[in-house]
């Protein structure tokens, strides 16, 4: 809501709003094994995600609840190949997630949890692809 605002007190009369951002359901099949691992270590608070990602019902109303006049707004599923290994992503984007854990066992951690993505986000040839979703809009 902070932002919808402070963009809205950017624009001039009339300008538009057009962004791209996470959607309801990005990395979704990561976020769950992750917190899958951090459950069989007895560490179940679900609040460690740090990610809120909108669906486009919730995020229409707010843009309509500041004025704006929507002119597109979806999920765009959009599946995004890595340009390595998923390891390399976990280790840039689920520190909230390591953090938790004590300093050796995060490299276990984070093959335990490569395993378990292995199947669903790796195909036969080893590209890995993340599971990303896009809420895209455009507003007035």
């Amino acid at each position: 809501d902070e932002v919808i605002a402070g963009v809205w007190h950017a624009l001039k009369p009339g300008g538009r709003f057009v962004g791209e951002c996470g959607g309801h359901g990005n990395v979704n099949t990561i976020v769950t094994a992750l917190l899958d691992g951090l459950e069989r270590r007895g560490i179940c608070d679900r609040e460690i995600n740090p990610w809120y990602f909108s669906t486009d019902t919730d995020y229409g109303r707010r843009l309509k609840k500041q004025g704006f006049v929507i002119q597109t707004i979806a999920l765009i599923p959009r599946p995004t190949p890595l340009p390595g290994d998923i390891t390399g992503w976990l280790e840039t984007f689920a520190e909230s997630f390591t953090s938790r854990l004590p300093e050796a066992e995060r490299a276990g951690f984070l093959t335990e949890i490569r395993a378990a993505l292995l199947p669903k986000l790796c195909d036969k040839n080893g590209q890995w692809t993340a599971d990303y979703i896009r809420l895209r809009f455009a507003a007035k």
